[in-house]
């Protein structure tokens, strides 16, 4: 009896809403569309299904079921408005003689100690300007001290 009540579980009832993975993978059309369970297909694994939009049955295994209801279900809302029309009682609630006093424990922020330093931006700019000290000019270059060196160097280079 029990086994025949965990197989009953599985089993969903015909007329449910399900929704329906497509079998066009287009990008602007959606992934699913809602249909209604029909019923289980003999030859093959998987469900039957019924497309209100396109009025055709057909058979998928890629499916999730709608277990809370269905958005066009009639009874559900007819249900709803009768329980929201019944009248339902209020309670009184019972007030204290007791003054109320507000609690104030909130705690205070602690600050941090930390001694904050600005970043040091741009500080390799002013390297650069100092390591640039070649002579501009050839005139520059033979008034400096190692200009004989500077000689060799360009007649080494030429060479």
């Amino acid at each position: 009896m029990a086994r025949q009540a965990c197989i009953l579980q599985v089993l969903e009832s015909v007329g449910s809403p399900a929704y329906v993975k497509s079998l066009v993978g287009d990008k602007l059309y959606s992934r699913s569309s809602l249909c209604r369970f029909v019923g289980y297909p003999k030859e093959t694994a998987g469900y039957y299904f019924y497309d209100p939009s396109e009025q055709k049955v057909f058979v998928s295994r890629n499916a999730v079921f709608l277990e809370k209801g269905f958005p066009t279900d009639t009874r559900c809302e007819e249900l709803l408005l009768e329980e929201s029309s019944e009248a339902t009682p209020q309670t009184d609630t019972v007030t204290s003689s007791a003054p109320i006093v507000p609690t104030n424990d909130i705690p205070v922020l602690r600050r941090s100690t930390r001694v904050s330093q600005q970043p040091e931006r741009y500080g390799f700019l002013d390297l650069t300007g100092q390591l640039n000290n070649d002579p501009k000019t050839y005139g520059e270059e033979m008034s400096d001290i190692d200009s004989e060196k500077w000689i060799g160097a360009m007649k080494y280079e030429m060479g």
